[in-house]
């Protein structure tokens, strides 16, 4: 066993190795954990280099126990945070230590890295650029810093599109928590205050309300409180909720997943749910207040239900736009489906289309951390 293997951290717990974020940041510690021993057994042993190693090694142990004890339906911020710079950190360590010429074959992916995250014009991708088109056999300590320098930005970058990914992911849940409470506060009235705002149409000769119904005697307020029933908001919401229920199961379709810690599909679909409770409730009221001519009187008890569904169908038309930003979140964190950045080849020279140019402007599609 070497004195690597000794050092490692405790085992994450079961509950991180069924997590897909989970297992492919474990595996990516394991990589690198096994990285840093082989190049720790080539490099030119010195009190520098037996620094950057336990360095590297603390840093893996860190980002290990932090996996492990992150939660997977509600990771803690930090938790994911620690684990991802931990385990950054611990690359560009790693690369520190490892000799000039292992560093050279690792240039691609690194250049691949770097143009994936930073500015076209960012000094340091035009850097590391140059340093894989002028590298020597055996490069220099120059080089090697402009190369780590580079790898560290990109990085950064990454981390801070997986908090852009948390932040908005949060947000939605908690404006679809509250329009949820606001729904069950207005099932809530609606049952104990059931004549307050009737939920009911008068059509000649009767009145119609979602759950019940009654003859016309002339004194409409008295009919509506004879006809209303607690349930009639309940069922008007509930008939909003299942149909925007549907409605979400067919946008789905058009959403890509996201390979972060953060189930941003599942937060939209969620959104979906007291926004058609609500809309279903709130486009009845409008009927019922005559906004919409020639719709001002309900026959029957199902047509009320069956304008329910579809008012809580439409709330589609508000939450696409939150649809649209959270698809930009997630394409911003590119998967292996995202369409690749323009490269710059070993020549130097700039491939790039119009195509390419038009869509995806002068910043390359940036790649997930693990």
């Amino acid at each position: 066993m070497s004195d690597l293997e000794g050092q490692r951290g405790s085992p994450p717990m079961w509950g991180a190795r069924t997590w897909p974020w989970g297992q492919r940041t474990l595996a990516r510690i394991a990589e690198l954990r096994a990285l840093l021993e082989f190049e720790w057994k080539r490099a030119e042993r010195d009190s520098c280099v037996e620094e950057l190693k336990d360095s590297a090694r603390a840093h893996l142990k860190e980002a290990e126990e932090a996996v492990g004890s992150a939660r997977r339906w509600w990771p803690r911020a930090g938790q994911v945070d620690s684990a991802l710079a931990n385990m950054n950190s611990a690359h560009t360590t790693i690369m520190r230590i490892a000799p000039l010429e292992d560093l050279r074959g690792m240039l691609p992916d690194l250049v691949a890295l770097v143009e994936e995250n930073l500015l076209l014009h960012d000094q340091r991708r035009s850097k590391i650029a140059k340093s894989m088109r002028d590298w020597k056999n055996d490069g220099n300590i120059s080089q090697r810093h402009t190369v780590v320098d580079a790898v560290r930005a990109a990085y950064r970058v990454q981390e801070r599109e997986v908090v852009r990914v948390r932040s908005f992911s949060r947000i939605v849940y908690g404006w679809a928590a509250g329009l949820m409470a606001i729904s069950i506060a207005v099932a809530m009235l609606g049952a104990v205050y059931d004549d307050a705002v009737p939920m009911c149409f008068h059509p000649l000769g009767t009145i119609v309300c979602p759950t019940s119904g009654g003859a016309f005697t002339g004194d409409l307020d008295h009919d509506y409180h004879l006809a209303t029933r607690p349930w009639d908001y309940v069922v008007v919401e509930t008939a909003g909720l299942v149909a925007a229920a549907v409605t979400a199961a067919a946008t789905l379709r058009q959403i890509r997943g996201t390979a972060t810690a953060y189930n941003v599909p599942l937060a939209l679909a969620v959104l979906k749910l007291p926004t058609g409770a609500l809309t279903a409730v709130l486009g009845l009221l409008l009927m019922r207040g005559e906004f919409v001519p020639g719709l001002t009187a309900l026959d029957t008890s199902a047509q009320i239900v069956a304008w329910a569904i579809i008012f809580g169908a439409a709330q589609q038309l508000f939450t696409r736009f939150v649809d649209e930003r959270g698809n930009a979140v997630m394409q911003a964190v590119a998967g292996p489906e995202s369409p690749r950045p323009r490269r710059l080849n070993v020549g130097g020279a700039r491939r790039t289309s119009k195509r390419s140019t038009r869509h995806h402007g002068t910043r390359g599609t940036r790649s997930s951390v693990t």
